[in-house]
Order: C-alpha cells, then sequence, then structure tokens
C-alpha cells in the first residue's frame, strides 16, 4: 500500500494520545504501566510501538474548553499494533486527585464533538466523531466512534472512555472502516487489568488474523486451517495460488459475527499435504469433504473463490449430503464451455509482483480498494506463498475443468443445493460469460453481479456483499 496510507492506519495509535497530551496531564507514573494493556495480554501476532504524540494534531472546537495543561493527575500510556499497519490499539490509563472530573468534562465535551481535524504528516483531514452506543465496561464508562478517509482508504477507531475505582482512562481500537464487534473483548480485558492489576488477555479467536493455524488429520492427509466465529458452519475455500491468508480479515471477521467460519489451505499450500499427481478439481474436493468430516461440520454452507468455486462446485457434486448451501465468487463451468482469462492475465496473478496480481483483482480505478485490501491482509502474521509446484500442478487442474475433464465440472446441472453466484463485471480472470453460463446449468441459481468490480469484488463491495450472502444462507 502506499507510505502515506500506510503512515496514516499507524497514525491512530496516536490520535487519542494527543488527546490526553494537549489536554491532559504532563507527567507518568510507572506503577500505571502495571496496570495497562500489555502485548501478553493480548491476541497473537500483536507488537507494542512507541507513542509518539507529535506525529498527529488534533483540532475540534469541542474540545476548545478543556484546559491545556491541567494538574492533579499523572497518566501512562501504551499502543499496539497488529500485523504491519491495522488494526491498531492504543490505551491511556490516568489517576490523581483530579482525574474523575479530567474524565467526565473529556466525555462532556466528546458528547458535544461531531467533528474533528487531524493533521498527519503535513495532510489535514477531517474526521467525524458521533457518540457510540456501547455496552457499560465499567463503573462509568462512554464511547464515540470516530471516522476519517485518507488515501482514498476509510480509517475508523472507536474511543471507549471508562473510570474503575482510583483510575480513569479510555481505549482507541481503529480498524479499516467501522471498527469490529471485537473491540469489546479489548476493553473488558483493559478494565479488568486496571481494576486489579493482574494479566486479563483477549481471545485469540477475536479475529480470523489472531486465530491459530490447526491441523486436521483427514483421510487424505493433512489439512491446515483456521476456524472463527459460532454459529452455523460456513467453509470458504480458497482460489488459484492462494493461501488462506489471502481472504481478507474483515470480510471473514464480518460474516464470524453470524457463522463459525473455516478457512483453510488447498492441498500442498502451507501445512496441508499434498495429494498424489494429477492433482485435480476433484481430488482437492475430495480433501475438502475429507476436513468437513473430520471436524464435525456435517451439512455447512460452502464458499468457494476462483478456483475455490470450482472445487466447492465439485463438492456439491461429489459429496451433496455436505453442501446445504453454495456461493460461488468469480466462478467458471466445468462442461468445456469456459471462456478461459488470457495468458496475460493468468501470468500477472502468478508473477509474484504485487501491482499486477492486484490488477488481476481490481479494476485500475479502484486504487482505494485495492489498498485496503492490502492493508486488510498485512495482520496475519507472515506465512509462506504456495510452492511453485503446486501451482503449476493448480494450473493443470484448473485447465482440465476448463476443458470439460472432470467427471464432477460435467454433473453440475445435478447440483441440488441452493445456489447464489456472484462476480464483477470488470472481472479480467473471469470473463462474465461465465457466471451466465453457470446460472443457467445449475437450477434455480441466481446471480448477481456487481459494477465496477473484478476478481475480488467480494473484498471490494463487502458492504452490499455480505448482507446479500447473510440473507441467501438464512
Amino acid at each position: 500500500m502506499p507510505r502515506r496510507a500506510r503512515a496514516a492506519a499507524l497514525a491512530v495509535l496516536t490520535a487519542t494520545a494527543v488527546l490526553t497530551s494537549g489536554c491532559g496531564g504532563n507527567s507518568t507514573a510507572a506503577a500505571l504501566h502495571d496496570r495497562l494493556l500489555a502485548v501478553a495480554d493480548l491476541p497473537a501476532g500483536w507488537s507494542a510501538v512507541p507513542v509518539n504524540p507529535g506525529s498527529v494534531q488534533t483540532s475540534a472546537p469541542c474540545l476548545s474548553s478543556l484546559a491545556t495543561n491541567p494538574k492533579g493527575f499523572m497518566y501512562a500510556t501504551a499502543a499496539f499494533v497488529q500485523g504491519t499497519a491495522i488494526p491498531t490499539l492504543s490505551e491511556v490509563l490516568a489517576a490523581g486527585p483530579q482525574v474523575q472530573q479530567r474524565w467526565q468534562n473529556l466525555a462532556q465535551a466528546l458528547a458535544r464533538c461531531r467533528t474533528a481535524t487531524l493533521t498527519i504528516g503535513g495532510t489535514k483531514v477531517k474526521a467525524t466523531v458521533r457518540p457510540l452506543p456501547f455496552p457499560r465496561v465499567a463503573s462509568t464508562s462512554s464511547a464515540y466512534a470516530w471516522g476519517f478517509t485518507i488515501a482514498g482508504i476509510q480509517i475508523g477507531f472507536d474511543l471507549i472512555l471508562f473510570e474503575t475505582g482510583t483510575y480513569a482512562g479510555y481505549l482507541a481500537y481503529s480498524d479499516l472502516g467501522p471498527p469490529a464487534a471485537t473491540v469489546q473483548a479489548f476493553a473488558d480485558a483493559a478494565v479488568a487489568k486496571a481494576e486489579t492489576g493482574a494479566t486479563a488477555p483477549v481471545p485469540d479467536e477475536v479475529s480470523i488474523t489472531s486465530a491459530p493455524v490447526r491441523t486436521a488429520r483427514t483421510t487424505l492427509g493433512t489439512v491446515a486451517y483456521r476456524i472463527v466465529g459460532s454459529g452455523p458452519p460456513l467453509v470458504m475455500i480458497t482460489g488459484y495460488s492462494g493461501t488462506m491468508e489471502g481472504w481478507d480479515r474483515r470480510f471473514v471477521d464480518a460474516l464470524a459475527q453470524h457463522y463459525r467460519v473455516v478457512i483453510f489451505d488447498n492441498a500442498g499450500v502451507g501445512q496441508t499435504q499434498a495429494l498424489p499427481a494429477p492433482l485435480s478439481i476433484d481430488e482437492m474436493a475430495n480433501q475438502t469433504s475429507a476436513l468437513i468430516a473430520v471436524l464435525g461440520l456435517n451439512h455447512p454452507d460452502i464458499l468457494g473463490w476462483s478456483m475455490g468455486s470450482m472445487i466447492a462446485q465439485a463438492l456439491a457434486v461429489l459429496h451433496p449430503d455436505q453442501v446445504r448451501r453454495l456461493i460461488l465468487c468469480a466462478s467458471y463451468p466445468g462442461n468445456g464451455t469456459a471462456i478461459q482469462p488470457s495468458q496475460q492475465a493468468i501470468h500477472a496473478l502468478t508473477s509474484g509482483d504485487p501491482h499486477q496480481a492486484m490488477a488481476d483483482l481490481f479494476p485500475a480505478d479502484q486504487a482505494a480498494a485495492q489498498n485496503t485490501y492490502l492493508t486488510a491482509i498485512s495482520s496475519y502474521p507472515a506465512a509462506p506463498a504456495a510452492p511453485v509446484g503446486t501451482v503449476t500442478a493448480q494450473g493443470h487442474a484448473v485447465d482440465q475443468w476448463w476443458a470439460g475433464r472432470d467427471p464432477a465440472g460435467t454433473q453440475i446441472a445435478a447440483i441440488t443445493a441452493p445456489t447464489l453466484i456472484a462476480d464483477g463485471t470488470a472481472d479480467r480472470l473471469d470473463p462474465l460469460a461465465n457466471s451466465h453460463t453457470l446460472a443457467s446449468l445449475i437450477p434455480g441459481a441466481e446471480l448477481t453481479l456487481y459494477p465496477d468490480a473484478g476478481h475480488a469484488f467480494l473484498f471490494q463491495d463487502q458492504a452490499a456483499f455480505i448482507p446479500l450472502i447473510e440473507s441467501f444462507l438464512g
């Protein structure tokens, strides 16, 4: 992503510290640090970063009534980031005879705020501010939602003020777009540690990026996967040359609010065992079936993207009892009628050049969507790319599917699971005719297309696509 956009994401760490240093105390107490959140309290993948209030300036008329350098309390700060850019977390904890009055004044001022100006690296951006309905996390608490856009990327952070015992503090959790509901877990942990001084860890499973990689021993070898959320199971199958770290975490985490989402690496990728040559779509579907069986998912919903949607079709044909509903994203028929992408587009996807790959996934005029996606996947722990030999084998498997040489691909008209087909109208890797062909072949299939969206439409237009998924799955 552009350096400016990454700097903006990291700058949210300091924005709330600016509120403290600009209108708060001017000294710290070492004892307060013991009651701040620490890396050990956070899910996997989070790391501490220095707080530098001078990097962001905050100007808001609603805050002008607060004293510049009030006395009577002291404070300490901590800041953290997951991955390389975002989400971020910052905390301020204060104590002293004037702290309660100070926090009440700050809460009253923020309640009147509707806009603020942030100066980030010399660039001024207008932030919106509004009171945020939020469960009480301490004896007294209030919450405010901030949001701004820079380099085309929407950034939001939830600011939760709390008072507990002799301490007062606030926690800011920032993310791309509106922060996830998982901020509740961070706020609960911060208050618990402020009250007791004891470690109050946040569960690893608050986001797919911090959910640990697990392995399942199936009848077709070991399969590596992550799982997050609660509710009916939803299995998501990734595409050609992809790893499970290619799923936009915002997309997965949003679905995990209502579903138990499972993502995994296909055969020969990561810790997932390779299948005997020659690799085929049907055999990858059989391995997916084996994973579903060993996890006891029974009759899950299935979402496949790109090559993953071919695997999803084969799964619905070969193992119909394991598919409740089927969602095919940027998909292709397997009966020999598929219109193939250009070799130039295929080469760009596997070139190893992220700029070329992103050109395949997003239209040229959607740079903000591209940058937002790259920022979202940067939160995953580093993982190796799919091996060259595996990508080559996948390419041959896809060719066989397109040519109509996979038995399951020739039987997609027999799919009985309710099916939703979706794609972007500007998909360079999957000509639009393929979606129309699939919709005509699968009985009762629904087709939805997103204008000016490409192969990664499900991330670019997730604000519209996620509600459609939830409505379709019921």
